[in-house]
């Protein structure tokens, strides 16, 4: 990983390829007009690290859709109720449009912050409100939107677009410590 790449992810933005722990997703607004210049970007995992990387946030997303389906006697995903809400290695072995749709529309910022984690990326924490030392000033890769997941050559592959630099919000008032 000296070059910042997890084992087998590959990310590209513009053709060239990017450093993992320099790539983020957009929380707030995701998906939305952007005044930052977008970039087309492409995402590799191999099929093999993705259980790894998200199998306790997908095992959680499947409770809870569970625990829904029950309270309200319906589901918003009723293709995954009916499949019997099997776990993210029985997703990739029979149910991918399905799991794609997940990732697409549910797990994109989990996906983003478990790739992180595994390319060695650490959030710095404020000492107090408005510690400017701790915001996240890196220059990097936000992702603005992922358009299309789709699996080839063992690979689950995400493309979108996104921006260089980050929206940082800052906490100005307070006390300090």
């Amino acid at each position: 990983m000296a070059d910042g790449q997890a084992s087998g992810i590959r990310c590209e933005v513009g053709g060239r390829r990017h450093p993992l722990a320099f790539l983020g997703c957009r929380g707030l607004n995701y998906g939305q007009h952007s005044a930052l210049p977008l970039h087309p970007f492409r995402l590799s995992v191999p099929e093999t690290a993705l259980a790894g990387l998200l199998d306790e946030p997908f095992n959680s997303f499947l409770q809870t859709c569970r625990e829904d389906d029950l309270q309200y006697e319906e589901s918003d995903l009723p293709e995954l109720m009916h499949a019997g809400y099997p776990d993210i290695t029985a997703m990739l072995a029979g149910h991918r449009p399905l799991l794609a749709g997940m990732l697409l529309d549910f797990m994109i910022g989990d996906v983003m912050d478990a790739i992180g984690r595994a390319s060695g990326y650490r959030p710095l924490h404020a000492r107090y409100w408005g510690d400017v030392e701790a915001a996240d000033g890196r220059a990097y890769f936000t992702v603005n939107q992922v358009q299309t997941v789709s699996f080839a050559d063992g690979q689950v592959i995400f493309e979108g677009q996104g921006y260089y630099g980050v929206y940082v919000i800052w906490l100005t008032h307070g006390r300090r410590a």
